[in-house]
C-alpha cells in the first residue's frame, strides 16, 4: 500500500524509515497516521525513523503531528525516532516545548 505524501521504507530488522514529502498533508492526519501504523504493524515494525531533513522549522502544529504519531506508535510498541533534525528546526522546537517529547532523536539511522 502506497501512502500519499510520504515514503515509508523497510530498512531491515523491524526498522522503517519515513520520509515526508512536500505533498504530505498533516490536515489529513488521522487517516495518514492510521495508514502508517497499519503498514508498520504488517511489517512487524519495532522502530520508526522519521527523517526531518527537509523540515527547516517545526512549529506547534507540526510538533502536534509528531507527538500524536509518537503516541500512537507507542501504543502498538513501536519506538519513534526523529533523525536529521536541522538546527533551525531544533531551535524553534525548543522554544515552545514544555516537557520532553514522546519521540527520541538521533543524528541518523545507526549502522
Amino acid at each position: 500500500m502506497a501512502i500519499p505524501g510520504i515514503h515509508l521504507t523497510c530498512i531491515g530488522r523491524g526498522n522503517f524509515l519515513l520520509e515526508p514529502l512536500r505533498s504530505m498533508n498533516i490536515q489529513d492526519g488521522e487517516q495518514l497516521m492510521q495508514d502508517i501504523v497499519a503498514l508498520l504493524q504488517q511489517g512487524k515494525g519495532a522502530r520508526l525513523y522519521y527523517d526531518l531533513n527537509g523540515i527547516p522549522v517545526i512549529d506547534p502544529v507540526y510538533y502536534g503531528w509528531l507527538d500524536k504519531l509518537a503516541r500512537i506508535c507507542l501504543t502498538v510498541n513501536i519506538k519513534m525516532i526523529c533523525i536529521n533534525m536541522q538546527p533551525t528546526a531544533a531551535f524553534t522546537l525548543s522554544r515552545f516545548l514544555t516537557s520532553k517529547p514522546l519521540f527520541a532523536t538521533a543524528l541518523g539511522v545507526p549502522d
